[in-house]
């Protein structure tokens, strides 16, 4: 079940990320010069910087999961934190792209929580 809701929130951040946040705010990325070349990817993102899609989907992940199970959400919340901070480590994104992705992740879980209650959360039947 944890891992249902953290892909069903996954899917939900990115769709809307990649659809309507990108679209929206257009920001430019990061000029590379400051970064060290044995940093940077072998191949650069095409999209805008604003927000970070992969900061969004790990965030919303470990957020569903942890929803649900907060023991494997507390497992899970190391590499989507690694996931966000890599993309600002590797020069692709500023940091405040990077946070308010985490952020509409998050939100992104929520949203799945309020449309399909946790198993806790749920009334047992009468």
């Amino acid at each position: 079940r944890a891992a249902t809701r953290g892909l069903a929130s996954l899917t939900l951040a990115s769709l809307t990320i990649n659809t309507i946040g990108k679209r929206s705010v257009r920001r430019a990325r990061p000029a590379l010069d400051q970064v060290p070349i044995v940093r940077r990817l072998g191949r650069q993102p095409i999209t805008t910087s604003f927000p970070s899609g992969h900061a969004a989907s790990a965030a919303a992940f470990a957020a569903g999961v942890a929803l649900e199970s907060p023991a494997w959400g507390a497992a899970v919340a190391p590499v989507a934190a690694s996931v966000a901070l890599s993309r600002v480590y590797t020069g692709v994104h500023f940091p405040s792209d990077v946070l308010a992705g985490a952020a509409l992740g998050a939100g992104a879980a929520f949203a799945v929580r309020a449309l399909v209650p946790t198993r806790a959360g749920s009334v047992p039947p009468a």
